[in-house]
């Protein structure tokens, strides 16, 4: 559990960042080194300006948690350095962060104007502390795929009781141990060796989103979308079923928009069915 004091008693009130971060023993913690400004390719984004290099610098820290089961509203701290002795250049930088990390609250932090940094060109620089869940995020193997597939039976029967399936529970396994984790980038969510959730993005689609009954409503999915935005941070697509009321609330409270509606005759199981839309 963490617990964000915001305000210690006695001192002035930070305007964007906690005072203080607890963490609960036991908890896993997970130490980044600094993210820096650089595509996969080790070319510097956003040459000579410090906001593009401070969010490209975020959407490397988004990667970096990812790979270890986090994401930012687990993390608790974070020291950024810009190249800068301009309070306004800081004050910009400090805007994307905060803005960024974490999703649920101010986090502790330390923003220092420095000379230079390690790379040539470099002006922002991210180090973070984070917590590791017990629920982890993590790229599906192909030892995932029976348990993926029977998170989506369970629960496309739980969520959508009126809308048949195209297919059988043997040809949807079949699917996704041929085509969705060997083919499409698959996460699940693991808990004490129990996968409880399944995610798949094909692109720019955020195309399959299912969590086992009983995990609805515990923040697992709003991970999951964090995780897509942090994934795909030039949008994201996808399509629900109309009848489906709790998952069209669900996109919406995460800024998706509604751009289209059809009779479902594109779809295997010809139900009416809407295109949702998420631009950053």
């Amino acid at each position: 559990m963490i617990e964000r004091v915001v305000t210690a008693p006695g001192l002035f009130p930070p305007p964007s960042y906690s005072h203080v971060s607890v963490v609960e023993a036991g908890a896993r913690l997970a130490f980044l080194a600094g993210t820096v400004p650089l595509d996969a390719d080790g070319r510097l984004v956003g040459e000579g300006d410090p906001v593009l290099q401070a969010e490209r610098t975020v959407a490397n820290l988004r990667r970096q948690l990812a790979a270890v089961g986090s994401d930012p509203a687990h993390v608790v701290r974070t020291e950024v350095y810009v190249v800068s002795d301009d309070p306004a250049v800081l004050a910009r930088v400090w805007q994307v962060v905060s803005a960024s990390v974490p999703a649920n609250g101010p986090h502790s932090s330390t923003l220092l104007g420095v000379s230079c940094l390690g790379y040539a060109g470099q002006l922002v620089e991210i180090t973070a502390t984070a917590v590791v869940p017990e629920v982890v995020l993590r790229r599906a193997g192909a030892a995932d795929a029976g348990a993926a597939a029977e998170v989506y039976l369970r629960s496309y029967d739980a969520a959508l009781p009126t809308v048949r399936r195209a297919h059988t529970d043997d040809e949807v396994r079949e699917w996704f141990r041929h085509v969705v984790v060997p083919s499409l980038e698959t996460w699940v969510a693991v808990s004490e060796g129990e996968t409880v959730g399944v995610m798949v993005l094909d692109r720019e689609e955020l195309a399959q989103l299912y969590l086992a009954p009983g995990r609805q409503g515990r923040g697992l999915g709003d991970r999951f979308v964090e995780l897509a935005k942090g994934q795909r941070p030039d949008g994201l697509e996808l399509w629900t079923f109309q009848v489906n009321e709790r998952a069209a609330r669900f996109y919406e409270r995460h800024g998706f928009v509604a751009r289209e509606r059809t009779d479902g005759a594109r779809n295997e199981e010809r139900e009416p069915d809407v295109r949702y839309v998420w631009r950053p």
